[in-house]
């Protein structure tokens, strides 16, 4: 006997499609919207435009001086030098994000999409300890200054410090410290980046010491502030569980974090996605360098950053004037478009921002924030089946991952998300169908061929929610829904 159709707004599931503000995190503004951007903006905003990259490049000039200052420069290559490590190619463990995924700032690198990892130790025990003993000190030594502070204050601004945070920054290190690590960089580490990457003139512009003590949390994917990055690792993976360096869209790879022995680098650009991840028992330690180079001001990383701050402020127009300088430098840079995205939703123009969500996503696939957001906005908007092609986007590249053990719990997350929202919107697609051929002779072929995929993404998604009530009533619909479709004859 064919099951009765019941509606899909008895299960409450037209209800709970996520809002545009949500894709950017940012709150809607009701404004007039912002006129589309045409091939003549460059011309009309030349003056702003070359404003936004002077400001870029004095910001650099400034970072480099006090950088080089502070941490010392890198020396120009030297073969006869006996105290320089020279380094070559096999000396390294590759991974690669693709090219193209590199950054704004990939193709002023030689191997900009590159991860490099030494296959061997570069700093010894005793001078992993002798950092580690360093940063525990001068965390403590905040710790008191920091309460020192509160006791003679009558008000207390809640900020939260780089201790409170488990963090040592270099610039507050001891001056033995300072002068250790500096020795590294000239005997190791700029020559390192110098032979892998392919910069000269490069300085320190800023660093942590960086300790997690369990139970810690994961990073979110970003980009460093900076064109290069130097991580050590002060511990060893046997003295906690979890951690590494997760790497957005490693290719040939299980996409599972990157853990690497006590006193190994990993070097990379710094416009590669990643995060630190979450530790489950013990300790980790790991000195975290940021390194600029002189003839490189990186305006697209720095337009974006002020394209941000401007958002905070309100500042839309200029704000948008910095992301489109950005894209001058870096035409295919996702977040510069996202940001332009951004601003598009805040200032009313959906149509823009849909658009500059979807060539984000064409961009950098790997980044699935774009897709996710754009996939919402379609099912808001009421297009299950674009919706669902954006969802299925990011489940292929995902390719189950996220199912592995030691998966990184963001991805878990955001793979969970997606094949809810997936089933759902292939649910959509089936009770449309479904009440347009009720009583028809016609196949349902779109339910036959779609939805067995929904309803495993619906069994998945309860292996990490079991009974959730939500995911049960669609996982029952679409049960009656295949059933009744499969009493139909196929032509």
């Amino acid at each position: 006997m064919r099951t009765k159709v019941r509606p899909l707004a008895a299960l409450g599931i037209l209800s709970t499609v996520a809002g545009l503000a949500d894709a950017f995190s940012m709150p809607s503004m009701s404004m007039s919207p912002m006129a589309m951007i045409t091939s003549t903006f460059q011309s009309e905003n030349d003056d702003a435009i070359q404003e936004c990259r002077k400001r870029a490049e004095m910001r650099h000039a400034e970072e480099f001086e006090s950088g080089a200052q502070y941490f010392g420069q890198s020396s120009p290559k030297c073969n006869d030098t006996k105290d320089i490590k020279s380094w070559r190619t096999d000396d390294f463990t590759s991974y690669s994000v693709g090219t193209g995924n590199g950054g704004p700032s990939e193709l002023k690198l030689k191997d900009g999409h590159v991860i490099f990892e030494t296959k061997e130790a570069v700093f010894d025990d005793n001078t992993c300890d002798f950092f580690i003993q360093t940063a525990r000190e001068t965390i403590r030594q905040e710790k008191l200054s920091d309460q020192e502070k509160a006791l003679h204050s009558d008000n207390s601004d809640g900020q939260t410090t780089n201790s409170d945070l488990g963090e040592a920054r270099l610039s507050n290190l001891s001056p033995d410290a300072l002068e250790k690590l500096n020795l590294l960089l000239q005997s190791n580490l700029y020559p390192m980046l110098q032979e892998r990457l392919g910069v000269e003139d490069l300085a320190v512009y800023d660093g942590l010491i960086l300790g997690s003590i369990a139970p810690s949390i994961s990073q979110p994917v970003h980009r460093d502030a900076s064109l290069l990055t130097l991580n050590i690792a002060l511990s060893s993976p046997k003295e906690f569980q979890g951690g590494g360096t997760y790497i957005e869209g490693l290719e040939d790879h299980s996409g599972l974090p990157l853990c690497i022995e006590r006193g190994k680098v990993l070097c990379h650009s710094s416009g590669i996605m990643h995060a630190g991840t979450s530790i489950s028992a013990g300790e980790r330690w790991v000195l975290v360098l940021f390194v600029i180079a002189k003839n490189e001001a990186q305006i697209a990383r720095r337009a974006h950053a002020e394209g941000l701050d401007l958002i905070r402020s309100m500042n839309l127009s200029e704000a948008n004037i910095a992301f489109e300088t950005g894209l001058l430098e870096a035409p295919n840079d996702h977040v510069l478009h996202m940001g332009i995205g951004q601003v598009a939703s805040m200032t009313g123009n959906e149509q823009e921002s849909m658009n500059r969500l979807s060539k984000a996503a064409a961009c950098y696939p790997a980044s699935h924030k774009a897709a996710m957001a754009l996939g919402k906005m379609f099912e808001s908007k009421r297009k299950p089946r674009a919706a669902l092609r954006r969802f299925d986007n990011v489940l292929s590249f995902i390719e189950d991952k996220d199912l592995l053990n030691g998966a990184w719990m963001p991805l878990k997350a955001l793979a969970w998300d997606a094949r809810v929202s997936a089933g759902r919107c292939a649910l959509l697609c089936a009770e449309y169908e479904a009440a347009k051929h009720t009583w028809s002779s016609r196949e349902r072929s779109w339910t036959k061929r779609y939805l067995p995929k929904a309803i495993d993404r619906f069994e998945t998604a309860l292996m990490f929610v079991p009974g959730d009530g939500y995911i049960s009533s669609m996982l029952q619909r679409a049960n009656e829904l295949l059933r009744d479709a499969n009493e139909f004859p196929d032509n």
